[in-house]
């Protein structure tokens, strides 16, 4: 039986290779490496798939947070956070993301991931709907495949489709509607104000995953709620620490008070993994107050943001992406995302393509993650390899 498993794996991931489908981990240069520069190449690379948004994994006041943590607190949490796992750093994050958020409280995790993994656990059960948009973080859908709750797929940004749902549960004993605040795969903000509305009318929470918006969208970095002008209406927001706050992992949620606090009492990842470290604590924090303070440099990642949409646009490339940092190149075969993707390797421009079954078939895309880090020169060069690629051709009727 043994045999038999390994052969079928080992047959299983052939196919994918074969299919393009296989995923090869590249060891990417770290921060000295980086700064050293390889003397050989012609340019130095252009990352364009770190979600590092704001460029604050480096900010040395971000460093010196962790360095000063590690010293004072050591390495690791030792236990979780329900035994001798939690420390002062851990209630100073919590502190400072729920007043940045504008919720009555937060509870940390080791990841967004488990954030995920542990509130709809905790929440949610065979008696209860959650009507979750078909384009969530795959840890959503787990979440709610955990809680054991009837689940609503409702169309991608399909307000109709949404209350046709809701329209038929009405004998739940609690219903929630559950979307991304920015979609991870074309870069486009969720309606908000529509969704806060249809689940008012029909006594539904929100929660809302803004892994990608928190730090990045809104006036002041808010997220998706800022965004679109409903930071009082959503009951609970998740997120990750490790794209715009600071990059250094660890997830958390936030929201209405009772539901932070029977999370500290329910949720398994909470009560049963080790604690975030703290010096990755206190990076966050010290990312959190950069962004409070009105420090972070939005503007900047803004406009290299808006110079690369504006650029594909003008040489003719098809993008998808509602001004967040996140764009989507629409390529449309996976022969041709190949090509692309290879070419713009070959000229030292490190993108991100994506193709069936993670985007539907046909529709796929080179996804560009635009960072603050990225210079004038970065977004001019990147744009010239682009240009001499050229868009894909039309596909041709079948």
């Amino acid at each position: 039986m043994t045999r038999a498993l390994l052969s079928m794996l080992a047959t299983e991931t052939k196919k994918l290779v074969q299919a393009g489908l296989y995923k090869p981990e590249k060891i990417y240069p770290g921060r000295a490496e980086r700064a050293a520069g390889d003397p050989g190449a012609a340019h130095p690379p252009i990352d364009f798939i770190s979600q590092d948004y704001l460029g604050l994994a480096n900010d040395e006041r971000v460093l010196a947070a962790a360095r000063a943590a590690l010293d004072r607190d050591g390495l690791g949490a030792g236990s979780a956070r329900s035994f001798t796992g939690t420390r002062t750093i851990h209630k100073e994050l919590e502190h400072a993301l729920a007043q940045f958020l504008g919720v009555a409280d937060a509870v940390v995790f080791g990841a967004g991931y488990l954030a995920n993994l542990g509130l709809y656990e905790a929440m949610f059960d065979s008696r209860d709907c959650l009507f979750c948009d078909v384009g969530v973080h795959p840890s959503t859908a787990e979440g709610a495949r955990l809680s054991n709750a009837t689940a609503f797929p409702f169309r991608n940004h399909d307000l109709d489709d949404l209350e046709d749902k809701l329209k038929r549960s009405r004998s739940a004993r609690f219903r929630a509607v559950v979307t991304d605040g920015v979609f991870p795969f074309d870069g486009r903000v969720a309606a908000l104000e529509g969704i806060c509305e249809l689940s008012e009318r029909y006594e539904a929470l929100v929660i809302v995953d803004d892994s990608l918006g928190v730090g990045v969208v809104g006036d002041t970095g808010r997220g998706a709620r800022e965004l679109r002008g409903v930071m009082g209406r959503v009951d609970v927001v998740t997120g990750t620490f490790g794209k715009a706050l600071g990059g250094a992992g660890g997830g958390y949620v936030a929201g209405r008070r009772e539901v932070i606090e029977w999370l500290r009492q329910k949720a398994t990842p909470y009560l049963f993994s080790i604690g975030l470290p703290p010096p990755l604590a206190a990076a966050a924090r010290t990312a959190i107050e950069i962004l409070q303070r009105g420090e972070a440099p939005l503007a900047t990642l803004r406009a290299r943001t808006a110079a690369i949409k504006h650029g594909l646009l003008a040489a003719g490339f098809q993008v998808l992406g509602d001004d967040h940092p996140t764009l989507a190149v629409v390529v449309g075969g996976v022969v041709p995302l190949q090509r692309m993707v290879n070419a713009l390797y070959e000229q030292a421009v490190h993108a991100h393509g994506l193709c069936f079954p993670v985007v539907p078939e046909g529709q796929a895309c080179v996804r560009l993650e635009t960072s603050a880090r990225h210079s004038e020169a970065d977004v001019a060069r990147a744009l010239g390899v682009f240009a001499q690629i050229g868009p894909p051709a039309p596909a041709k009727p079948r």
